[in-house]
């Protein structure tokens, strides 16, 4: 999976115009992460935890918005698979309130919002950082490792509380992380199709080059 997504990150990252709307992706998704938070477990004024967290949140959909415009040159209103990124976000948040309330019998907000946040930080743990080794361009470059370092900041004390409430009720992280990984395979799949067909849409119109070197003599 790793070579996979690093394959198709170097692609999208060939052209500002692919990459730009890659960043406004990933900043919608860091958008619908912070929006989740505020409204469950911040839904009223929360502990300091859960407001870094929301904080944390809100300041990458900002940045890579931020990157998304530096890198088109201007403010842009399209994305890369903004669907198919809808669908993941939304499909996890799901499946995983669904197959933890399997084991609590009732709805537990604080469990899901824990499952959500340990399943998608664990991906940026891997997504992150090998886009940075993708991208060409000096400033996503930092703005990734600033992230990576944010997010591992509160990552563990929220995947140990997340796997302590899961042990409470005999559940397994592992079988939750599976779940998301199902989820991701299908998000990058259509990723690869999308990134496959505008790079050949973009070759089929590269103009043939024009000889315009003068006639000899008797031609």
């Amino acid at each position: 999976m790793r070579d996979r997504i690093l394959s198709v990150l170097r692609q999208l990252a060939q052209t500002p115009d692919m990459e730009a709307r890659w960043l406004h992706t990933i900043s919608l998704m860091e958008f619908i992460g912070a929006r989740k938070i505020s409204r469950t477990v911040a839904d009223r004024h929360p502990s300091l935890e859960v407001l870094n967290h929301l904080a944390d949140e809100t300041r990458h959909a900002f940045a890579f918005k931020r990157l998304s415009a530096e890198v088109a040159g201007a403010e842009i209103t399209t994305f890369l698979c903004p669907e198919a990124a809808g669908r993941y976000f939304q499909a996890l948040d799901h499946e995983l309130a669904t197959w933890a309330t399997g084991f609590t019998g009732v709805p537990d907000v604080y469990l899901h919002y824990l499952l959500t946040t340990t399943a998608i930080e664990r991906r940026a743990m891997v997504l992150y950082p090998l886009y940075k080794a993708a991208s060409r361009h000096p400033g996503v470059r930092e703005e990734l490792g600033r992230v990576v370092t944010e997010e591992q900041s509160h990552r563990r004390t929220i995947e140990d509380a997340c796997v302590a409430r899961l042990t409470a009720v005999g559940a397994r992280l592992d079988d939750a992380l599976a779940l998301e990984e199902r989820l991701f395979t299908a998000f990058i799949g259509e990723l690869e199709a999308t990134v496959a067909r505008e790079l050949g849409a973009q070759a089929a119109f590269v103009p043939t080059p024009v000889d315009t070197a003068p006639a000899r003599a008797g031609e």
